[in-house]
């Protein structure tokens, strides 16, 4: 195999990190032992590798140079999501997906992004995993989650090749193995190409068909943001499908020529020379803060989240208990436990956890949104006679507000617990309740009109509450930002029926 096949292999192999959604993971690609793992927390992005202190705080500065670079070519107006990066070793890795060395898998809540892969790092592009995950997250929150499948594979793959110098970035050049792809194989025609989705069953039967579809998604990328070809019209285009337009509509709204004339277009620039982005952008110190040693019991609990996370649930519940008892306090170890036996429908014993959760010294706002979704998922368990514990229906709704208000009173950013406790007052028509807290959500909501689930959450309480005008408000949030196709169709058919109302 030639020398350019092998590096065509290796690029289509990484763009092998789909995105579809609170924490962001790339692996390293070194033999696993007992790994120690260091962490470092920003105000929305936490770096957690096992390469050391340094490389840590390596990783999270440039992620800082990066995230600056990025907005200033691609201009996005959505905020960016919280965002968690790991870096595990292989084995850990393998365990955690399974299959083969080069698996990938992905999670996205609608409040943050979780991108899990196996590949190897690359030394020469050490960074690519997490580069490729963290623009991708741009792209999950508000209405920006609706671009067609290209783009968001794309957009990701052309920004992941990125090279940090001491006072520049250099970033969306061109990249060997896609252009010997491109070059070599036969092209996929725009007319077919830009309507490929993500369930298309050629990118699963086909090596090849998947292979020309990343290259040329990252191509049609490059042309757009870095050669600056038909980008006013694809702006445009975008748009469009963002909002709901069928593809063929957004085109010919958006383009005066054909797709074969595009085809033809984007030929033509396989033969022009190449550009690149080289913006001056210095280092800067992360914080003040230095990279923190994780201990035993933080490691496992760390493990024991993304195993619960990847729907391993009996290892995430077996490294929570051990890492409770390094740390019986842990309070990551005692989430995980109390959401995974309440997943495993063992209702006592995940009151028991969440009970112990709430009397914690100290406590996070997210841990106290888990409590308030297990003690309104006990509620409705125990209100259908499908569980006894010893406690009223009515009781664990209470004691689910007050862990919700908690939470927002601890941090009023955190936009989970809005929306738990807008989902609690809808489903017991609290309308004196429901009123107060719209009136109180609404510069939270304004201040992130990227946010489609929580404009959903307040949306859907006031409709049922009798709040007609805020309905409509929060309704029309939650339509400009839906996060997918079946989510704009919801909240169409939500504004439709309080129109007819």
């Amino acid at each position: 195999m030639s020398t350019h096949q092998n590096a065509g292999m290796r690029a289509t192999q990484r763009v092998k990190f789909h995105l579809l959604a609170a924490a962001l993971l790339s692996l390293a690609g070194r033999a696993s032992g007992a790994e120690d793992y260091w962490s470092y927390a920003g105000s929305d992005i936490q770096v957690t590798t096992y390469e050391g202190a340094a490389y840590t705080a390596s990783l999270a500065r440039d992620l800082a140079r990066f995230d600056k670079v990025l907005t200033r070519i691609l201009q996005p107006t959505e905020r960016h999501l919280p965002t968690r990066i790991y870096e595990l070793s292989p084995d850990l890795a393998k365990q955690l997906l399974g299959g083969s060395a080069g698996a990938s898998s992905y999670k996205f809540s609608g409040y943050d992004v979780s991108v899990v892969t196996s590949e190897g790092q690359d030394r020469q592009n050490r960074y690519w995993g997490a580069l490729f995950g963290y623009t991708g997250a741009l792209f999950l929150n508000g209405r920006t989650s609706r671009s067609p499948y290209w783009f968001q594979v794309g957009v990701p793959a052309l920004f992941a090749h990125t090279e940090f110098e001491s006072a520049k970035v250099r970033t969306g050049g061109p990249v060997v193995g896609f252009l010997w792809t491109l070059q070599k194989g036969k092209r996929i025609p725009m007319r077919t190409f830009l309507r490929v989705q993500r369930t298309d069953p050629q990118l699963q039967s086909s090596s090849d068909f998947n292979s020309m579809f990343e290259a040329q998604s990252w191509y049609l990328a490059y042309e757009v943001y870095v050669e600056g070809k038909l980008r006013p019209e694809f702006s445009q285009y975008l748009g469009l499908i963002r909002d709901g337009k069928t593809e063929s509509d957004a085109f010919a709204a958006s383009f005066k020529i054909s797709y074969e004339e595009l085809d033809k277009l984007l030929t033509d620039a396989l033969k022009e020379q190449p550009r690149i982005f080289v913006v001056n952008e210095p280092q800067d110190s992360v914080s003040a803060d230095a990279p923190r040693k994780l201990t035993t019991s933080e490691t496992k609990a760390m493990l024991a989240d993304l195993s619960l996370q990847w729907d391993h649930r009996p290892d995430a519940l077996r490294l929570a208990v051990e890492a409770l008892q390094g740390d019986p306090n842990n309070e990551l170890a005692l989430r995980v436990q109390t959401r995974g036996t309440l997943r495993d429908g063992d209702f006592p014993v995940a009151f028991a956890n969440a009970d112990k959760l709430v009397g914690l010294s100290t406590v996070s706002a997210a841990a106290l949104t888990d409590v308030g979704e297990v003690f309104v998922k006990l509620a409705y368990e125990v209100g259908r006679k499908q569980a006894v514990i010893g406690v009223a229906a009515d009781d664990l709704n209470r004691r689910a507000r007050e862990a919700y208000q908690r939470a927002i009173g601890l941090d009023p950013e955190y936009l989970r617990a809005w929306a738990g406790l807008a989902y609690l007052y809808g489903s017991q028509r609290d309308a004196a309740a429901a009123k107060e807290l719209a009136e109180k959500a609404q510069p939270v909501m304004e201040a992130h009109l990227n946010s489609g689930a929580l404009a959903r959450a307040l949306a859907t309480m006031c409709g049922k509450t009798g709040q007609t005008h805020a309905a409509f408000l929060f309704g029309e949030y939650w339509r400009d930002d839906a996060l997918t196709q079946g989510d704009l169709d919801a909240a169409m058919a939500f504004m439709a029926q309080l129109r007819a109302q």
